[in-house]
C-alpha cells in the first residue's frame, strides 16, 4: 500500500470513528434516565475490558503496558476527561458537551509549549482564542445565558489535552490495545468506587450523577451493551487510522465529530443549533485545521 493509499485509508477509518462515536453517543440520554454515570462506566467497561483482553489473547496482540506509571498517568487524565465528558451529556446537548471536549487541540498547543519550552507564534495564538470563541459561541445558544457552568464541558477538552500530551511524552511506544485496554480498566474501577460510595452515601435517586445502583431495565441493558460494543469499533477505528496515517493529516478529520453528533441529534430528537451555533462549529474545524497545519510546519 503506497503512502497515498494510506493517507486515503486512514481518513477513512477516522472519519468512520468518528461517526460511529458521534452517533452512539447521542443515546446517552436514555441511559440517564436509569442508572447513574458511575453505574454506566462499571457496567460498560465490565463488557468492554473482557472483549478488549479476550480478542487481544486470541489475535496475540501486546497487552501490557511496558511502562506502568506513565501509561496510569496518562489514563487518569483521559478517564477524568470522559467522566466529565459522559456526565455532561446526561444534561447538556451533545453539540455543546462535543465542542468543549475539541478545546483540546487548541489546549495541546498551550500545554505542549509549556512542556516543551516551544514559543508559540503569533498565528497559532490567534487561531487559538478564536478557537476558543468558536466554542463559546456553540456553547452559550445550546445551554442557556453564559455561566460558570457552560465552561464544564471545557474542564473535559482541559484533561483530555492533557493526557493526549502525555501520550506522546510518556507512552511512546506503547501497544494501542495495551493503551486501550488499561484505560478502560482503570474507567470500571472509577465507576465501581463511585458506586459503592453511593451505596453507603446515597444521593438524589433522580439525578444521573447521585443515583444509586439500580437494576437496569431490558432496554437500558441493551443501551449499555451497544454502547460498549460499538464505542469499541469507534476507537478501534480511530486507533486504526493513527497507526497507518500521518498524524497531522488524520487528527483534521477529529472535527468531523462534531458534524455527525449535531446531525444525530437534530434528525434523531430535534435538537437544533442556532446560527451562532453553526458559526461556532465553523470556527472549532477551521481553527483546529489551522493549528494542526502551523504545529506541522513549526516541528519541521
Amino acid at each position: 500500500m503506497d503512502q497515498k493509499t494510506n493517507t486515503v485509508a486512514s481518513i477513512l477509518f477516522m472519519v468512520t470513528g468518528m461517526a460511529t462515536v458521534g452517533v452512539i453517543d447521542n443515546f446517552i440520554t436514555y441511559i440517564a434516565v436509569e442508572v447513574s454515570l458511575w453505574q454506566f462506566h462499571f457496567l460498560r467497561s465490565m463488557i468492554a475490558v473482557p472483549a478488549i483482553v479476550g480478542f487481544g489473547l486470541l489475535a496475540g496482540w501486546t497487552l501490557r503496558p511496558l511502562r506502568l506509571w506513565p501509561v496510569l498517568g496518562r489514563n487518569m487524565f483521559l478517564s477524568g476527561a470522559m467522566f466529565v465528558y459522559f456526565g455532561c451529556l446526561g444534561f447538556f446537548p451533545i453539540s455543546a458537551v462535543a465542542a468543549g471536549l475539541f478545546t483540546a487541540p487548541v489546549l495541546v498547543m498551550f500545554i505542549d509549549a509549556v512542556w516543551s519550552r516551544r514559543r508559540i507564534g503569533p498565528i497559532r495564538l490567534a487561531t487559538a482564542c478564536l478557537g476558543f470563541l468558536g466554542t463559546l459561541l456553540v456553547l452559550k445558544p445550546d445551554v442557556g445565558g453564559l455561566s460558570w457552568a457552560n465552561l464544564i464541558p471545557v474542564s473535559a477538552g482541559l484533561m483530555y489535552a492533557f493526557g493526549n500530551v502525555a501520550t506522546r511524552k510518556w507512552c511512546e511506544g506503547e501497544s494501542a490495545v495495551a493503551l486501550l485496554w488499561s484505560y478502560m480498566f482503570l474507567m470500571l474501577i472509577f465507576g465501581a468506587l463511585g458506586v459503592i460510595y453511593l451505596h453507603f452515601f446515597p444521593g438524589d435517586p433522580s439525578s444521573y450523577l447521585t443515583r444509586g445502583w439500580v437494576w437496569p431495565s431490558a432496554s437500558v441493558w441493551m443501551w449499555i451493551a451497544i454502547q460498549a460494543v460499538f464505542s469499541l469499533i469507534g476507537i478501534g477505528f480511530i486507533m486504526k487510522s493513527y497507526l497507518i496515517g500521518e498524524v497531522t493529516y488524520v487528527s483534521i478529520f477529529e472535527y468531523s465529530m462534531l458534524i455527525f453528533a449535531s446531525a444525530t441529534a437534530w434528525m434523531l430528537f430535534g435538537d437544533r443549533l442556532g446560527p451562532l451555533g453553526f458559526v461556532g462549529i465553523g470556527v472549532i474545524i477551521v481553527t483546529g485545521i489551522v493549528i494542526a497545519v502551523r504545529s506541522n510546519a513549526a516541528d519541521n
